[in-house]
C-alpha cells in the first residue's frame, strides 16, 4: 500500500512540474546560444544557461498551480494540489526555490562567460514568470506575457554574445518564438471551454504545439551551426515524447 502511495505522489510531482515541457525551454536556450556562437562552446556557460532556463521553467509550472489552487479545486480537481497529493505550502516552497536557483544559475552563467546580460535577462525572466502566474494569466495581457517569457528564454541563450544588441538574427528568432507562443496561449485558453471531446482535441493541439518548439529550435540550430547541431537539438523530442505519455504537457 505504501509503495502505491509513493508512486502516486511521484507521478503527482511529474504532473505538477509538467516535466516533459522543460526540454522545450532547453531547446530555446540552445538555439539562441548557437545563433550567436555557431558551436556548442564555451560549454560551461551553456550548461549554466540551460540549468537556469530549466529551473525557471519548472518554477513557472509549479507556481502556476500554487497560485491557481482555489480555481483548480473547482475546475481541475484532479490536479496534484486540489487532489491532496501535494500540499500547496510544499508546492510554494519548491516553486520559489526553483525560481531562486534559476536566477542564481543565470548569474553563474554571467560570471562564467563574463557576460552580465545573462544574469539580467534571467532575473527579468523570473520576474515575468511570477507576474504571469500570479496576476496576468487570466487577463488580456496573459498571452503577451507568456510570449515575452519565451522571447527572454531565447535571449538568455543568446546572452553569451559579446554584444547582444548587435545580433539581429537572435532578436528576430526570439520575437518569432514569442509570436508562436502567443498563438499557442490563445489556443490553450479555450481548453476548458466547451464539451469534453472539444477539450481533448484542443489539448492534443496544444501538446503538439509545445513539442513544436523543439522542431523550430532545431531548424534554427541547423541554419546557425549545421545539420549535426540541428539533429542534436531535435533529439530533445525523445525524452519529451516519452515523459508526455504518462505526465501530460498541459
Amino acid at each position: 500500500m505504501s509503495g502505491a502511495i509513493g508512486q502516486s505522489r511521484m507521478l503527482a510531482w511529474w504532473q505538477l512540474l509538467r516535466a516533459a515541457n522543460v526540454f522545450t525551454a532547453a531547446s530555446n536556450v540552445i538555439a539562441g546560444f548557437l545563433i550567436v556562437q555557431h558551436r556548442f562552446e564555451p560549454a560551461a556557460p551553456l550548461m549554466a544557461l540551460i540549468a537556469s532556463s530549466a529551473c525557471l521553467y519548472l518554477a513557472g509550472m509549479v507556481l502556476n498551480d500554487f497560485f491557481d489552487a482555489e480555481i483548480d479545486a473547482l475546475e481541475r480537481p484532479a490536479r496534484p494540489i486540489p487532489a491532496g497529493l501535494i500540499s500547496r505550502e510544499l508546492a510554494g516552497t519548491v516553486g520559489w526555490s526553483l525560481l531562486a536557483a534559476g536566477v542564481l544559475a543565470a548569474w553563474g552563467a554571467a560570471w562564467l562567460g563574463h557576460r552580465p546580460a545573462a544574469g539580467l535577462i534571467g532575473s527579468l525572466l523570473a520576474i515575468t514568470v511570477v507576474q504571469y502566474d500570479s496576476r496576468l494569466k487570466s487577463t488580456w495581457a496573459g498571452p503577451l506575457a507568456m510570449g515575452w517569457c519565451r522571447v527572454l528564454n531565447v535571449l538568455l541563450g543568446a546572452s553569451i554574445a559579446a554584444d547582444l544588441a548587435d545580433e539581429p538574427f537572435a532578436w528576430a528568432f526570439a520575437l518569432g518564438v514569442g509570436a508562436y507562443t502567443m498563438a499557442l496561449t490563445y489556443v490553450a485558453r479555450s481548453e476548458m471551454v466547451g464539451a469534453m471531446a472539444r477539450t481533448l482535441r484542443i489539448r492534443n493541439v496544444v501538446t503538439r504545439m509545445l513539442q513544436g518548439f523543439i522542431v523550430i529550435d532545431a531548424a534554427a540550430a541547423t541554419l546557425a551551426a549545421g545539420w549535426t547541431a540541428g539533429l542534436a537539438v531535435l533529439t530533445l523530442l525523445i525524452p519529451t515524447l516519452i515523459i508526455s505519455r504518462w505526465a501530460a504537457m498541459t
